[in-house]
């Protein structure tokens, strides 16, 4: 595996969770996700790092979970958490990734696809049947190869859902309760990707992994947290 790099979003959700007690994350909500390209970085936000990931045949986030609390190493001066193994498992086609992220309060899916034929325009709602969202969960959306995203709708940027129903729901932009009106249906395929929660690791292979169709990766993420010192305000 890659050497794994905290995000900058992470390392400032630690510092008002262990100095202001801001609310940790779930440890029943970590999960690992694929994305299929290098160009993310420590800069880069949820939307960038759910925007690219994987939406392959039988692709789904894979959860963590830590067997223990783990040890300090003072020869190496840092505490060392239990190694975590993640498998995933490609459907009927292959599955490439070049980058492996950790998501805190994640939620487990990671994206439903949809048409144009199932956006409605009158009712501003989106048709996705027994979809997995309940009010206030945040979606991005994107739009596939040769496809054009409702007018409306802007790729890349947070929603959250509004008045979920089984089948259906409405977009709201972060923090609104008016719904986002949809000027058109928009053409072609599309994905509603789940973006709860912080990216807090992520690690960036130096070529991309190819999974063959039906074939299992263990993905294996060792976690630690180095003591550097203190550092000065100069």
């Amino acid at each position: 595996m890659a050497q794994g790099t905290f995000t900058n979003a992470w390392i400032s959700a630690t510092a008002k969770i262990l100095f202001r007690g801001a609310t940790p994350p779930s440890v029943d909500k970590f999960y690992v996700g694929l994305a299929n390209t290098s160009s993310l970085s420590r800069a880069s936000t949820i939307a960038n790092f759910v925007s690219n990931e994987l939406t392959d045949d039988g692709y789904a986030r894979a959860q963590l979970t830590l067997s223990g609390d783990g040890s300090y190493n003072s020869s190496a001066n840092r505490h060392e958490l239990p190694i975590a193994t993640t498998i995933f498992t490609a459907g009927a086609t292959s599955w490439q990734f070049q980058t492996a992220f950790l998501l805190a309060d994640a939620h487990p899916v990671a994206s439903n696809a949809f048409t144009s034929e199932s956006v409605n325009a009158a009712t501003d709602r989106i048709t996705i049947a027994d979809h997995p969202w309940v009010s206030g969960d945040r979606l991005i959306f994107t739009a596939d190869e040769l496809a054009t995203l409702p007018t409306g709708i802007n790729a890349g940027t947070i929603y959250q859902v509004l008045s979920p129903a089984t089948n259906d729901f409405a977009i709201a932009t972060v923090g609104s309760s008016t719904p986002v009106n949809f000027q058109n249906t928009g053409s072609g395929a599309f994905h509603a990707r789940s973006a709860n929660g912080i990216v807090s690791i992520f690690a960036i292979e130096g070529s991309p992994i190819t999974i063959l169709p039906s074939r299992s990766y263990s993905y294996q993420i060792p976690i630690a947290l180095l003591n550097t010192g203190f550092v000065s305000g100069n």
